[in-house]
Order: C-alpha cells, then structure tokens, then sequence
C-alpha cells in the first residue's frame, strides 16, 4: 500500500511501482499455486494495488501532443477520448488477469447489477448530477485552474465527450470502488479500506500542471468523492450508481480538458 501511496503522489514513480508490485504479485501467485493454498488476503490486496498501478502509470501519459490548438472543439476531442478507452482497456486487462490468477469472482467487486430500485436511482443521477456539474462546475473549478468557459454549442462533440466519461469513469470505479475497496477489505477491514482508497484516488488528481492554485482542496473533494462513491458501491453491491455519478461529472471535464483547451 506505501508503494501505492507512493505512485499517487509522485507521478514519475508510477511505472517503476507498477513493475514492483507486478513483480512481488506475481511472486505470491507462485507461491500460493506451490503451496497449494487458497489466495490469501495479501496476495487480493496485492491484486488490487497493481490494477490501481496500471491506471495510474496510464494516467501520467501527457495529454498535450492529443490537444490540437486552434481546432475546432469537434475536430480534436477523439484522441483525447481514445487515451481513455485504451486505459479502460488496460485496466480491464489487468483485472482478467488477477481474477484468473486468484480465483475470484468478478461479481464481489461489484461487476453486476443492483436492483431494480438502485438502477433508477443510476439513471437519474446521470441528469442530476450532470447538469449540476456543468451549472457549477466552471466557477468552482476558476480558483484551481483558472477561467472556464461555458461548454460549446456544437454537438458534434457530444458523442466523444461522452465516450470520454464512460470509459474514463469506468476506469477509476472498477479500480478503486471495485478492487482496491473490495480486496483491501478482508485484510485491512472495510471501514479502513474505503477511507485507502478514497485518500489515495484524492492523492492521484492533485498532481499535474493543470493548477494555477494550491491543489490540496482539490484532492480533498476528490477523496470525499471516493468517499461516497465508495460508500454507494458498498450499499448497492454493484458499481453502476459510482459509475454513472462519476460519468455525470466528467462529460464536463471533457469539455474543460479539450474544448476549452484548459
């Protein structure tokens, strides 16, 4: 967990981590098949670090080279969308991999459906919580990353924003909501392993030269954020409700990220 600690915070050292802790779980998958044991809660736990790695070493990709300047808003969002679903891609990768080697069950991270009740509640939060984002969203993030302005009119660059969000929120649920909270639970204990993972996905979104100001706060919200997408991920037993909230309020981060250039 410190070199996970460690990897959030110090975005050079994502990829060195990545291969340590593939490295040591790859070691405890080998041990565990000679033994003949069960998977233990430490090599689970190490599971979910290193899914949690892959995103993160990902996510230290510079987007610059995928932002044209002096495009249209429509013209230059689609690379910037594909960087995403091919971090979904790696990150779904990684899971496939851990859950063959340790024997789990996609289901106890949360890969499933809630009932009928909660999967309402996921639709509607969508619309809510999208369009708070994109009401608040510029004035609350001006004090951080400076001035933004409204989204563009032009809708051609809807369909990339929104495969932007579902594959950059699916990403960050599937790996902190789902396996970092769910498999650091039986070794570190759930209360202890939902507030892990929230400090660390806050620590992960204060790095970057997106800043004008101090990013602290903005790392507090975030972890708060993880906090009750966790929370909401527990008391559903699945990770559509944290999806779709995390989908509503990054369609506007499209649009800060590419369409405003910021």
């Amino acid at each position: 967990m410190i070199l996970l600690v460690t990897a959030a915070a110090v975005e050079s050292l994502r990829v060195p981590v990545l291969v340590l802790l593939g490295l040591a779980f790859g070691a405890l998958v080998l041990r565990a098949r000679r033994t003949g044991n069960e998977p233990a809660p430490r090599l689970l736990a190490y599971g979910a670090c290193l899914i949690v790695a892959v995103n993160l070493a990902w996510g230290g990709v510079p987007l610059s080279a995928f932002i044209g300047i002096g495009a249209a808003c429509a013209d230059r969002p689609a690379p910037f969308a594909a960087l995403r679903v091919v971090g979904l891609l790696l990150v779904l990768a990684a899971l496939w991999l851990v859950i063959r080697l340790v024997h789990a069950r996609p289901t106890g991270i949360g890969l499933g459906w809630p009932s009928r009740g909660w999967l309402v509640a996921s639709v509607g939060a969508v619309a809510v919580v999208g369009a708070g984002a994109a009401l608040l969203g510029p004035q609350l993030a001006e004090p951080f990353f400076g001035p933004i302005s409204p989204p563009t009119a032009d809708l051609r660059a809807v369909v990339p924003a929104i495969v932007f969000a579902l594959a950059n929120a699916t990403m960050e649920e599937v790996a902190y909501r789902g396996a970092l909270l769910r498999w650091l639970a039986p070794s570190a204990g759930t209360v202890n392993a939902l507030a892990l993972q929230a400090f660390v996905f806050g620590l992960a979104h204060g790095t970057g030269t997106d800043f004008i100001g101090s990013p602290l706060p903005v790392m507090a919200a975030t972890a708060a954020a993880g906090l009750l997408l966790g929370a909401l991920a527990l008391r559903t037993r699945s990770l559509l409700l944290p999806i779709a909230i995390h989908v509503a309020l990054d369609i506007p981060v499209f649009y800060g990220k590419v369409c405003l250039g910021t």
